[in-house]
């Protein structure tokens, strides 16, 4: 059907290119990209960045809503989604965290409720089921409640994939738990793809966890003993592991500077995945909070600096991160170029668990799916998002 909207000029530095380009849109498409020219563009500048939409594989909650306990809503996961795109994300996989079998069920039946929806379900690809079969140990276990930690049971499993109607797309485990290897293998029968984390495996455990089906690592780096084995460790056998895809909270508070280098420079490009953990504290002010687990005595603080840590210890409890903050910061840090960081944050992700990647440039005849930012490089790269397009809408912006 023909559209007579005016065509919408968006102007900047798409990522990959050196030289500014405008982008020029018409009913939701793009029409042309051409380098930029004299005429005043709508959005952006020959200085703003142009980058691929994200996809976020671990979402606990965000500006103020939370995923986890009994009080989620459907309307809390549409909300999410919104802000979620309006920094950037168009693709995000929502966590369930360790809790009792029924507050993980209302989860994923809220979840799956809020899927029937055709908007959220293409902004939703599936579950991130994170526990309960995790590491009873302090430390491995981070903030996972220990009382609620269970060894594997494909039974549960089941359960939760009927309150999802399915719609589970992956789940971490501990690769040392006793019966770990049949779950595992269960679990990818079932559909569902394997992360580890929060464990404090062997390289043993870990090969047969890999042999087994596993192929993903869950924020790696983290959920570990604050003191382990300097040679012998759960750390070195999933770096090296070319089968493992290594996810990383790049907030520079999970991961400190050297250490993010270090890892995505075994695990190059093509195995690393950027992620946020971000909480319900991401995007509110600092101070206490309940725990976002909705585990009656829990607390958690948001420092002034953005790190979240369990009230009166220095065990971190997901990020306050905005994704496209990570991947600025890992850009900035790390070996990857602006390029391969997105890619990082999107098409890496999604091939990792099966999908297929959004576009990594405007592409003409195709739907706008790109976010428009500016990148303060005098200041630590600080991604201040302008504007953001996905499916073809204008959704968000101004952000940062």
């Amino acid at each position: 059907m023909p559209t007579h909207e005016n065509p919408l000029v968006v102007r900047g530095i798409i990522v990959g290119d050196e030289r500014p380009s405008d982008v020029v849109l018409q009913g939701g498409r793009v029409v042309s990209v051409r380098p930029a020219g004299r005429v005043r563009p709508a959005l952006g500048s020959k200085t703003a960045r142009i980058g691929p939409t994200l996809f976020d594989i671990q979402v606990n909650g965000a500006n103020g809503i939370n995923l986890q306990g009994g009080g989620v809503t459907v309307e809390d996961v549409g909300r999410l989604t919104a802000f979620l795109e309006g920094w950037g994300v168009s693709r995000w996989a929502p966590t369930i965290c360790t809790n009792t079998p029924e507050a993980m069920e209302h989860g994923c039946r809220i979840l799956a409720e809020a899927l029937r929806e055709r908007a959220l379900s293409r902004a939703i690809p599936g579950i991130h089921v994170e526990g309960p079969y995790l590491s009873p140990m302090d430390g491995p276990r981070g903030a996972h409640s220990k009382r609620y930690v269970r060894t594997p049971s494909l039974r549960e499993l089941d359960g939760l994939l009927k309150a999802a109607d399915g719609r589970i797309l992956y789940i971490t485990v501990a690769p040392e738990l006793d019966g770990i290897v049949p779950f595992i293998k269960g679990a990818i029968r079932r559909g569902v793809k394997v992360a580890l984390g929060h464990h404090h495996a062997g390289a043993d455990d870990i090969a047969r966890a890999v042999d087994a089906g596993a192929r993903l690592c869950t924020h790696l780096g983290n959920g570990l003993a604050s003191e382990i084995n300097r040679h012998r460790n759960p750390l070195w056998p999933q770096l090296v592991c070319d089968e493992l895809y290594g996810s990383f909270i790049a907030d520079l508070h999970h991961l400190p500077e050297p250490v993010l280098q270090a890892f995505v420079r075994v695990k190059r490009p093509e195995r690393t995945i950027l992620t946020s953990d971000s909480v319900r504290l991401a995007g509110l002010k600092p101070g206490r909070y309940p725990h976002h687990s909705g585990i009656e005595g829990m607390a958690v603080e948001l420092l002034p600096s953005g790190k979240i840590c369990l009230l009166g210890t220095d065990l971190l409890s997901g990020s306050s991160l905005m994704l496209l903050q990570g991947v600025a910061n890992a850009a900035r840090v790390t070996d990857l170029t602006l390029e391969q960081a997105f890619a990082s944050a999107s098409r890496v992700p999604a091939e990792a668990l099966g999908l297929r990647p959004r576009p990594a440039r405007p592409v003409p005849g195709k739907k706008a799916d790109f976010v428009l930012f500016d990148l303060d490089e005098a200041n630590q790269w600080k991604a201040t998002v302008r504007a953001v397009f996905v499916d073809g809408r204008r959704v968000g912006g101004d952000h940062g």
